[in-house]
């Protein structure tokens, strides 16, 4: 089974919003009242889940006294990197902008509205890079 994220947010519509404005795509239909949680997907292949921080405290009450944000970061391997990176830096705080490390792989971050940093990384160069066998 895939590593699945939950990002605890703030604002949930602020979210939404702004990933949306980067290319993302929010599936809200399992969203209701008191559980107001939102699928966000890029193209068409799940990302993470975006959990209103009330709701979540409520759902698991362990994690009540914990802030949001995290010491890490997410990735996300695109096709087009040229064109998300210029998409994402038009809307988003870049936080390290495209280098390529030693592996070979080309990647950037970018910080979220709630501070959750997002690497993205180029699918092509990773295929290609020393980490090309876990493609």
């Amino acid at each position: 089974m895939p590593f699945a994220p939950c990002l605890s947010v703030r604002d949930t519509a602020a979210s939404i919003a702004f990933y949306q404005r980067l290319g993302f795509d929010v599936d809200s239909s399992t969203s209701r009242p008191g559980d107001d949680i939102h699928m966000l997907l890029y193209e068409g292949q799940f990302v993470c889940m975006l959990y209103a921080n009330a709701d979540l405290k409520n759902w698991l009450p362990v994690l009540a006294d914990t802030p949001i944000g995290f010491a890490g970061m997410f990735y996300l391997g695109v096709d087009d990197f040229d064109a998300v990176h210029d998409r994402i830096a038009a809307q988003a705080d870049i936080v390290k902008d495209t280098l390529t490390d030693h592996t070979g792989q080309r990647m950037f971050y970018f910080r979220d509205p709630d501070g959750y940093v997002i690497g993205i990384n180029d699918n092509a160069a990773f295929k290609a890079s020393d980490l090309g066998a876990y493609a």
